[in-house]
């Protein structure tokens, strides 16, 4: 039978200050320690003013600013747990080697980065080559060195427009907004439409920019329970509901991490629900062109903002996003289309934007993201097939492909005891002890962590060979 683990009270004695920063103080330490794991539960706040002998307002302040600094975060009717700290950050820092680089281990040993999600990147340089050429050999390059001009901007929404024909989708070039990369355009969309402390609804694990993002802005995340499809209906009402959070972003299709993709009554069951709570969707679509279908704005017109850009699919290099806005009604934005393309477009570059418009018009666009295509098709049925009996994930078939994979340690015989805390931190760092960057669930909880994984990046690997030598590694490490 498990321990039942005692209720978490700091020792104060050393922290000076006010007491709530000192509790604050003490609860990040434990956090950074690993005394205090993502998921575990909070004592209440009348629980731990009675252990430590304080009022119950200091215990208010410390939880108040606790769940600022997002180091834990309450549901309504189940508690206040422990969050993950700010390990996706880390993802992202300055110092931290490109994917592919070579490190070293502290025992001296090479390490394969199957942590960062990037397109592969053994498709051929010519494309840049010839398009810098092509851009050189024009008689008004000088454009190209000022401000964006709105001839620019315009054929910007045109060539946007096209990306989405394929997938049925039409926007109206006047609700196209082109932005500098899909993380930009997210914190746009956010920032137009939020105010700091709002909650805002999302996957139960969701993607390391929106917690960045949430961070920035002060926002609230509002974990919903998914599946093998995605958002759960049932937990969207409940969660909206009981949070009265009126936004939703969610990634319907290949979502990061977890790469699950909505099959068409499940979408149609998320969109019903949105309309019927009234939602605004603001729909992160960076993998949506691995596959055909429709993005869920399609549905929803009048209440929904998509996000999208290069960097998944085409390259990162060229910082090419965009947001489609089809706000309407009471959903509308406050600003004016002229103001709107002004503040998103501002951090753009011309040479990029000129670069990513001669990519769409010539097909090169689709040249590339059908290699990407074909590639995370290849890498995924290679990881597959080598730790298929260790890791239980089916075969691909038919399935849309994503740069990306999901271990369900839930569901996997690799599952150990969790009494110590969740088992996808521990095979993380069994797996870095051999040689290979994974990242744990916990970076990705937006909650308490009620069930548990890990995310590879496949196409992360400068080659599939290296690829294969990181599954030998992880076949040691978790055998």
């Amino acid at each position: 039978m498990a321990k039942k683990k005692e209720i978490w009270c700091p020792d104060l004695t050393h922290y000076h200050g006010p007491k709530y920063r000192a509790i604050v103080a003490a609860l990040a330490k434990d956090i950074q320690t690993g005394h205090l794991q993502p998921g575990d539960k909070m004592p209440t706040q009348r629980d731990l003013a009675w252990e430590l002998g304080v009022n119950l307002s200091t215990i208010t302040d410390a939880y108040r600013e606790a769940t600022r600094q997002h180091l834990i975060a309450g549901e309504v009717g189940r508690g206040t747990y422990v969050l993950a700290g700010a390990a996706e950050a880390q993802l992202y820092a300055l110092g931290r080697p490109r994917a592919g680089d070579v490190r070293s281990t502290e025992g001296g040993g090479d390490i394969i980065d199957l942590s960062t999600n990037i397109p592969a990147r053994a498709f051929r340089d010519e494309d840049v080559r010839e398009t810098l050429t092509a851009l050189m050999e024009r008689d008004n390059l000088s454009e190209l060195m000022d401000y964006h001009s709105p001839d620019l901007i315009h054929r910007c929404r045109i060539a946007i427009s096209q990306f989405y024909q394929q997938r049925g989708f039409h926007p109206r070039h006047a609700d196209i907004f082109p932005c500098a990369g899909a993380q930009a355009a997210l914190y746009a969309a956010l920032q137009m439409i939020t105010k700091p402390d709002m909650p805002i609804l999302v996957e139960e694990f969701t993607f390391p920019g929106m917690k960045v993002t949430a961070r920035q802005l002060g926002l609230r995340l509002i974990p919903v329970a998914m599946d093998g499809e995605g958002l759960i209906p049932e937990d969207l009402d409940r969660a909206a509901r009981a949070s009265g959070a009126t936004i939703l972003v969610a990634s319907p299709i290949l979502q990061n991490p977890t790469g699950a993709s909505m099959g068409a009554q499940r979408r149609a069951e998320i969109a019903a629900t949105i309309e019927k709570l009234d939602l605004t969707l603001i729909e992160e679509d960076v993998y949506g062109a691995f596959t055909k279908e429709p993005p869920l704005s399609v549905q929803l017109a009048g209440r929904s903002m998509l996000v999208g850009g290069f960097s998944k699919l085409v390259a990162p290099g060229p910082r090419f996003g965009f947001i489609i806005s089809t706000l309407e009604g009471r959903h509308a934005l406050d600003v004016s289309p002229d103001e709107l393309v002004h503040s998103t477009s501002w951090m753009t570059a011309p040479l990029m934007l000129e670069l990513a418009c001669q990519w769409i018009e010539s097909g090169k666009a689709e040249e590339r993201m059908e290699w990407q295509r074909q590639e995370a098709r290849a890498r995924q049925i290679m990881v597959r097939r080598k730790l298929g009996t260790i890791l239980h994930v089916p075969p691909l078939g038919k399935a849309p492909a994503a740069p990306h994979l999901w271990i369900d340690c839930n569901q996997s015989h690799l599952q150990e005891a969790r009494n110590d805390g969740p088992s996808g931190n521990q095979l993380a760092a069994k797996a870095r002890a051999h040689g290979v960057e994974v990242v744990a669930a916990s970076t990705f909880c937006a909650g308490r962590m009620q069930r548990d994984g890990l995310r590879l990046c496949l196409t992360a690997p400068l080659t599939r060979a290296a690829l294969s030598q990181a599954c030998t590694r992880l076949a040691k490490a978790w055998g």
